[in-house]
């Protein structure tokens, strides 16, 4: 009623309307529609027809017009044109404490890489029969509508799928809809996932996960402990969507909150230039990157390691998990700097000049062809990996979500100084 209420012109003060139905005729007669003001009465048929007209309107004009021309009174619904939100996301490290819960999330992580393979060997074989056979066979439908009625088939056949979140599961579909999109525009099938790969599985709706305290509940799953270094940055904002993921076997959960977007624009500029190794501002200021020189050697060492081990063995798998732990720790130290760095320049000024860097070819290789072969390819390689661990693209993302403003620039002449 507070809703209706809001609707009505503010001259008709607070009413009190009931409708009788099935009721007798003397106290139909006897029941009329009260008005608590010094306003002349309203026959509660006048009422609902100026409420029935202006739902009329609100359905026509759409419901983001209507509330705009709401009555600015104590009771008026807030209107459409609110403050501007951002979707953050935030990391918690996830403890499946006994070996039940750990075996939960390793079946439906696993669920999801079956479903993923399974629609993606048919769709390819059905895509290679197209191409053979252009006029008898079809093409086929790879949308998530079309994934998702094949799935709902597969998993009233599969027993032990009905057994897991239906919506978490279907998700995985979701991803593959998108990749099959990219490879159609730019080129490159979908690649299968691997069950000694990275795990992973959304939660998409708000409704099947619940984060309390260092408690979060996971549809079908139970409740897991969840820790992280400074606690939860967005209380107060609206849980999105949860994704679950293992990575070199601890598993992590990717909360995405939409917050309201605070970003200022205070006025200052600042340019970056983005090096090896290193990144410098107009300030005068330079932003070097950790020496991972050592953990890089570690890498190489225990690759050559697992590639001496007898395929399919526990000890290559157990080389191949080495690997993949120091791999992850030079992530973690290029993430940190990128954030790092980030923050500095975003709180300095509120719009970053940065230069438009294509590295897909500066780091192409120059190893070139039999016929043509390339010079200089052991240097170009270093210069390659020393691009790539310095991580622009990383820290231009992050810049863009944390400055009010970004703006790239052509590289030409940008490390020139001007005479003047």
């Amino acid at each position: 009623m507070n809703a209706l209420s809001s609707c009505l012109p503010e001259n008709i003060g607070a009413v009190h309307c009931r409708v009788l139905r099935n009721r007798p005729a003397e106290r139909q007669r006897r029941r009329t529609t009260r008005v608590v003001s010094s306003l002349p009465a309203v026959s509660h048929w006048n009422l609902w027809g100026l409420i029935s007209e202006r739902w009329r309107l609100m359905r026509h004009n759409g419901v983001h017009r209507m509330l705009t021309h709401l009555p600015t009174n104590g009771n008026a619904m807030p209107t459409a044109e609110s403050s501007p939100t951002t979707f953050r996301a935030v990391s918690f490290r996830l403890y499946p404490r006994t070996a039940a819960k750990h075996d939960r999330l390793m079946r439906v992580t696993g669920a999801c890489i079956y479903v993923w393979n399974h629609f993606l060997a048919k769709n390819r074989r059905e895509y290679d029969l197209h191409r053979q056979y252009p006029n008898s066979r079809r093409k086929p439908s790879v949308s998530f509508f079309s994934l998702g009625k094949q799935f709902t088939e597969l998993r009233r056949e599969t027993d032990w799928l009905q057994e897991l979140p239906f919506s978490a599961v279907r998700h995985t579909l979701k991803h593959q809809a998108d990749a099959w999109q990219r490879a159609f525009r730019h080129g490159g099938f979908p690649k299968f996932k691997s069950k000694y790969g990275t795990r992973s599985v959304t939660f998409a709706e708000s409704s099947h996960f619940k984060l309390r305290g260092d408690s979060l509940y996971l549809q079908k799953l139970g409740w897991f402990a969840v820790s992280r270094v400074g606690g939860n940055p967005h209380t107060l904002g609206e849980a999105k969507r949860c994704t679950v993921r293992q990575v070199c076997g601890k598993w992590y959960a990717v909360i995405l909150y939409e917050v309201p977007d605070t970003r200022i624009d205070n006025g200052l500029a600042i340019g970056v230039d983005m090096n090896c190794g290193q990144v410098a501002d107009s300030m005068g200021r330079f932003f070097h990157m950790p020496d991972t020189s050592r953990l890089e050697a570690r890498e190489r060492r225990h690759q050559r390691t697992a590639q001496r081990r007898r395929r399919g063995s526990k000890r290559r798998l157990a080389a191949r998990r080495r690997v993949a732990r120091t791999a992850r720790r030079i992530a973690q130290i290029r993430h940190n700097f990128a954030h790092c760095v980030s923050r500095e320049l975003a709180d300095v000024a509120g719009t970053v000049v940065i230069e438009d860097l294509k590295v897909g070819a500066m780091t192409r290789s120059a190893k070139g062809t039999a016929d043509d072969p390339g010079s200089n390819v052991r240097q170009k390689a270093g210069l390659n990996r020393s691009i790539l661990n310095t991580g622009w693209r990383q820290l231009r993302q992050m810049l863009e979500y944390k400055s009010a403003n970004v703006i790239a620039v052509n590289p030409a002449f940008t490390s020139q100084t001007c005479r003047s």
